[in-house]
């Protein structure tokens, strides 16, 4: 009896003492599950192929195709402008046709036509209120000295060497493209005809896929012809238009 007594307690014993063993063993098995858990995400195929689709995704929304394309196609522009500089008594502004024909979305050839309007600046019409005056009173009256332009062609090459996108206040991605342009052509004055040379910068922003908002600014330069003798005239040009691509 005592035999079985003591063999009772042995058992009791060492379940007890095997308790705590049982239980540490069981958290580490629970830890390496997690950690391997854990370093199988890099190996789950399914997961590698959704970031890898993720990743694709962002690198095609930020660089895209164009949504116009220009190789072999032809714009026509309407545009309205403000000449500043060269006479101080004449201000003009410009009415301009144009026409590209877009070689390659890098390249593009244009005609321009610009019809100018004329009005008198301040100083030009002090100076001929003071002639007007001074003639209705008997006294020597001098006129004042201008030579005006009255319309223009151009011939321009046109290179676009940046291309972009840009989103306003998460609105839409409008594309644009920032060119440069150089050309001459022939001006008509009130005077006559003389050569024109012109060479400028612009950006053109894309509505639609056939419609397309300008900014350009141009410097030019030509001669003119007033009663005082032939002078060089150098002017900037600022124009606001719209293009539509066929």
């Amino acid at each position: 009896m005592k035999t079985l007594k003591l063999l009772s307690l042995s058992v009791i014993a060492a379940t007890f003492m095997a308790s705590p063993a049982m239980a540490q063993g069981k958290a580490s098995a629970k830890k390496a599950t997690l950690a391997d858990d854990i370093d199988s995400l890099g190996g789950n195929k399914e997961l590698a192929e959704m970031a890898q689709n993720i990743k694709s995704q962002t690198r095609t929304r930020i660089v895209q195709d164009r949504i116009v394309e220009r190789r072999n196609r032809v714009e026509f522009g309407l545009s309205y402008g403000s000449t500043f500089g060269g006479d101080s008594y004449v201000k003009t502004q410009s009415l301009s046709l144009a026409m590209d024909y877009h070689i390659t979305p890098r390249w593009s050839l244009g005609v321009r036509y610009m019809d100018f309007g004329n009005n008198l600046t301040d100083e030009g019409k002090r100076v001929f209120e003071q002639a007007r005056k001074n003639y209705e009173a008997g006294g020597r009256a001098y006129a004042v000295d201008i030579d005006y332009p009255e319309n223009a062609a151009l011939a321009v090459v046109n290179w676009y060497p940046i291309y972009g996108k840009t989103s306003f206040l998460d609105m839409g991605v409008t594309q644009f493209d920032l060119y440069l342009l150089a050309g001459g052509g022939q001006m008509t004055l009130s005077s006559g005809t003389t050569a024109l040379m012109t060479a400028g910068a612009g950006v053109g922003a894309w509505i639609t896929k056939n419609i397309s908002a300008r900014a350009e600014m141009r410097y030019q330069t030509y001669k003119d012809q007033p009663v005082t003798g032939s002078r060089t005239l150098d002017t900037v040009t600022g124009s606001l238009g719209l293009g539509w691509i066929l």
